[in-house]
């Protein structure tokens, strides 16, 4: 079954630019309506919900010359990007900022190591939470529009790229778990050990939950 031009637009309630300033607009409104663009040769769909905030995915549906439905693709809208690098940056700065000017890298090696993975894993969680919340929104367009895909979420998840990633990202987690129990608790540094927490549950847990998806997925029409 193709799908059709006329099909896709159905997807958007609202028709809008992909700018922005459109896009500030809609994360300060908070208006959960779907929202598009539509072009000569593509259509841009986006909405944003209460759980994905200002890191919502742009869905750009290509078409061919007969306007039938040939791939998707999907990036982070401008206001998500603008965000992960302003909170990088600061990160970055703060860091570097405590720094005093006779700092001897070779003799604090293991305190950069740890900041590095730190930054390393932080980008991950981003990247996780941006990765869960598309697959949520493509389900919900391949419903709509009658789309069967051929690749398995699950064997996605375990290829050599993301085992990589795990290997790494899994010993830090409870690397900064122990951190949390036998050292910021006893120490009575209550709010950064809850922080960390936070921070490593919301990672396994969405790293989890994407592995163990059951629906199918991928971009091939």
């Amino acid at each position: 079954m193709k799908i059709t031009k006329k099909d896709i637009e159905k997807l958007i309630e609202l028709r809008k630019g992909d700018t922005f300033l459109n896009h500030l607009w809609n994360v300060f409104s908070r208006d959960f309506r779907s929202k598009g663009e539509i072009g000569r040769d593509e259509i841009k769909v986006w909405r944003q919900n209460m759980w994905n905030t200002a890191f919502y995915p742009i869905f750009t549906f290509e078409l061919n010359a007969n306007n039938h439905l040939t791939n998707i693709t999907d990036k982070l809208n401008p206001i998500g990007k603008s965000i992960v690098g302003l909170f990088l940056v600061g990160i970055l700065y703060l860091i570097l900022a405590n720094f005093p000017t006779d700092f001897d890298f070779s003799e604090n090696w293991l305190s950069i190591l740890i900041i590095l993975a730190f930054l390393l894993i932080l980008i991950t969680v981003f990247r996780k939470f941006y990765l869960f919340e598309k697959q949520n929104q493509l389900d919900e367009i391949f419903e709509k529009l009658e789309i069967k895909t051929e690749k398995k979420l699950f064997e996605k998840e375990w290829s050599l790229k993301n085992i990589l990633i795990r290997l790494f990202t899994y010993p830090f987690c409870l690397f900064l778990i122990g951190i949390n129990i036998f050292l910021l608790i006893p120490e009575g540094e209550f709010i950064f050990a809850l922080s960390s927490f936070g921070f490593v549950g919301f990672y396994l847990i969405t790293d989890l939950k994407m592995i163990f998806r059951k629906k199918t997925t991928g971009n091939k029409i």
